[in-house]
């Protein structure tokens, strides 16, 4: 295991750990940042979780920088036991709005981690599937099709979550606060 990942390890995923030391850290210094990418191979739940945490971090900055490891994110995202590490890559999709070849390949990722358990998840997945539709408004008929089948879940996050991206997506209305992670 290398140095920026033994900074991840120990506790439980209840707390970032040093997640945001590890960002500052690979901010400074962006060639560490295959090194946090290991931490998605790790067996450890939560060096994954952390790792994503703060890979996601990074991408508010340098969204950019995930593209070359985003079939590695796609294959987590809809498959790691993890929830905190399928959201927190729901959520860097939504920052791949930068291309149009990018985005083409998260949305069928995204419609299809709609279908989990997690609330956590589904939801990034919604936020980020309406950004996206913002963005690229020729994708908004496919992603308002995949986020109106959740409309017999019965988490109520879930529902305004529903009625938030289709009053964006439909009404032009803009993007609910806090659905943006900033630096």
């Amino acid at each position: 295991m290398n140095e920026l990942l033994e900074k991840l390890s120990g506790g439980t995923l209840i707390s970032d750990g040093r997640a945001d030391e590890v960002v500052g850290e690979v901010l400074d210094d962006m060639s560490l940042l295959p090194k946090l990418v290991e931490g998605l191979e790790e067996e450890d739940d939560v060096i994954r979780g952390r790792a994503a945490d703060a890979l996601e971090k990074l991408s508010r900055f340098h969204p950019e920088k995930m593209a070359s490891y985003l079939q590695i994110f796609m294959d987590l995202a809809e498959n790691d036991p993890v929830p905190m590490v399928r959201w927190h890559l729901a959520m860097i999709f939504g920052r791949m709005i930068f291309s149009k070849e990018y985005t083409e390949k998260v949305i069928p990722t995204l419609l299809e981690i709609l279908k989990e358990d997690s609330v956590f998840v589904i939801s990034w997945a919604i936020v980020s599937l309406t950004i996206i539709g913002q963005k690229y408004p020729n994708k908004k008929t496919k992603i308002l099709s995949g986020i109106e089948q959740l409309r017999s879940q019965p988490s109520k996050a879930i529902q305004s979550k529903i009625r938030n991206a289709v009053a964006v997506l439909r009404d032009g209305k803009p993007l609910p606060k806090g659905w943006i992670k900033t630096k």
